[in-house]
């Protein structure tokens, strides 16, 4: 078995419709090994081995007309100990999904691979590597859910931005993205 899976952060870029960091990664990295089988469809012999290479690469992302420097409309930047603090901006909540990121790749280790075995039958060697592929998509599912929990859903909540289409509170608060002419 071949595993190097590392993480990095790249410069915040350019694009998309809202402010955004996220994580992409690459599936099609994972190369399983080939295998012959008998007619009882028994694996006798396997032919490489399972090589999994990936970089996990987050990066923040802004859209025309948004700026790190303006107010966050929701969740961190929005908490009574940001604001007091002065964290109020949109590159510090951004900042904050960064570190949760960080932090669960550190705390959480990634799903291992299923080691490929001769006298595997063919479906079993197919349901570990499905399997595998299954706890992986949860594992970054986990990750991105346990960031909202923490930067997107405390202070003034996103869910409630959502609902209400009003940025931290019930007005808009001048210098906040997606904040339309004066207050609501």
């Amino acid at each position: 078995m071949d595993v190097q899976v590392d993480a990095k952060i790249v410069a915040d870029g350019n694009g998309g419709d809202r402010p955004k960091t996220s994580f992409t990664h690459s599936h099609n990295r994972i190369r399983w090994p080939q295998y012959q089988a008998d007619a009882h469809d028994k694996i006798v012999r396997l032919i490489g081995k399972v090589i999994w290479h990936d970089t996990i690469t987050i990066q923040t992302v802004y859209p025309a007309g948004a700026r790190p420097d303006q107010l966050s409309g929701y969740g961190r930047g929005t908490t009574q100990d940001d604001i007091r603090n002065g964290d109020v901006t949109l590159g510090f909540h951004e900042s904050r999904h960064r570190n949760d990121y960080v932090a669960y790749l550190k705390a959480h280790l990634l799903p291992d691979p299923p080691k490929p075995e001769i006298g595997m039958t063919v479906t079993e060697y197919e349901k570990a590597a499905a399997d595998f592929e299954e706890k992986l998509n949860a594992y970054y599912k986990d990750m991105d859910a346990e960031s909202v929990a923490a930067t997107d859903e405390v202070g003034y909540r996103k869910s409630t931005y959502e609902s209400t289409g009003n940025p931290s509170g019930t007005f808009c608060r001048a210098g906040s993205f997606g904040c339309v002419g004066g207050s609501h």
